[in-house]
């Protein structure tokens, strides 16, 4: 059966090529003109279904499809095309599965980062408020406001609130809607969860609610969103939920604990604060991220001995680069009361 599709092959390519050679191509009548494709299209016809099957099986699956493939590539591409559709019959159908070559994956190991060398470029403060000042034409001050969107909220939105007495309309304006967005989203979540809290939940759903609301709750705080009185109450909503989820009795994991901690560490209670961040440490929270907190704990106490414990302790463990100054002036065996350094400790 194979012989006979390959001297149908080749007895159809050579009767293409003797079409194309023939004077027929060279007549300008309409019926030579017909003539002659319709004994092209006949000799592609053949040579398609004889192609169609010497390929592999793989390629019969939908033989309608690889029988018109063959087909327009014979048509389009008079003599050239059944040849090179007979060079790549010929090559797949004498090719084995076990004969393929296949790209062999590599084991790579993962390159070690090394957070103390990898410092981003960060928006200074400095740099922004120089650009904000009263003396600084309104144009360049509206598009320094419109910079801080890039920058995180908890260092743009003083800027922001600062800006609400600006003396230019535009600025305190948009300055006003920057901070309104973003507090009007935040009570839109948290009115949502509040909602949903109302329904009948299973416990581990109320957990997760209520621990949503807690986090909620804290990012106003984080955000600098409320000041004053407004910050206390929503201190103490955030401790409210946070103390609610756990109290459920529900398995917790270590985020939960650290938030309880910072909003403690916030409202000023100290040794519950350090409490929960030693069991956010026992249940697996990554000591980089507690470590400074207990640092500031230890400051607070004038403990310097331990503030210096940690710091060294940090210096080992591949601190944050915005922890880092703190850490090498401690490391570097800074005085012995670094007044100079709480208000970094106090930003941690």
């Amino acid at each position: 059966m194979r012989l006979v599709d390959w001297s149908l092959v080749v007895a159809a390519v050579v009767l293409d090529a003797a079409i194309l050679l023939s004077p027929l191509p060279m007549l300008t009548t309409t019926d030579a003109f017909v003539g002659m494709w319709a004994l092209h299209a006949a000799c592609c016809a053949v040579l398609a279904g004889s192609i169609a099957r010497l390929l592999p099986a793989r390629y019969q699956q939908r033989p309608v499809w690889t029988w018109l493939l063959m087909f327009d590539f014979a048509f389009i591409a008079p003599v050239l095309g059944p040849i090179g559709i007979l060079l790549v019959a010929r090559a797949t159908s004498h090719r084995r599965l076990h004969q393929l070559v296949y790209a062999k994956p590599q084991s790579l190991g993962l390159p070690e980062y090394d957070v103390r060398t990898q410092d981003p470029q960060r928006a200074g403060q400095g740099a922004i408020r120089s650009r904000l000042g009263a003396s600084v034409p309104a144009s360049i001050r509206m598009q320094s406001l419109l910079t801080l969107q890039a920058v995180p909220s908890r260092v743009a939105n003083p800027i922001r609130e600062e800006l609400l007495g600006d003396a230019a309309d535009d600025v305190r304006l948009v300055a006003f809607g920057m901070l309104d967005a973003e507090e009007k989203r935040l009570s839109k979540h948290i009115h949502r969860e509040q909602t949903n809290l109302q329904m009948d939940l299973s416990a581990r759903t109320r957990f997760d609610c209520l621990v949503h609301l807690a986090e909620l709750h804290w990012e106003l705080i984080y955000s600098g969103l409320v000041q004053g009185e407004l910050r206390k109450h929503i201190l103490g909503e955030a401790r409210g939920y946070i103390d609610a989820a756990l109290a459920l009795g529900a398995k917790h994991e270590s985020g939960q604990v650290f938030l309880k901690g910072k909003i403690l560490l916030a409202q000023g209670e100290d040794e519950q604060s350090e409490r929960a961040f030693t069991e956010a440490l026992e249940l697996g929270h990554s000591e980089v991220s507690v470590i400074p907190f207990l640092a500031e704990l230890a400051f607070r106490r004038r403990e310097f001995g331990r503030v210096r414990g940690y710091m060294q302790h940090l210096f080992k463990h591949h601190a944050a680069s915005r922890v880092m100054p703190i850490v090498a002036f401690w490391n570097a065996g800074g005085s012995t009361h670094p007044t100079h350094s709480q208000r970094a400790l106090n930003h941690l």
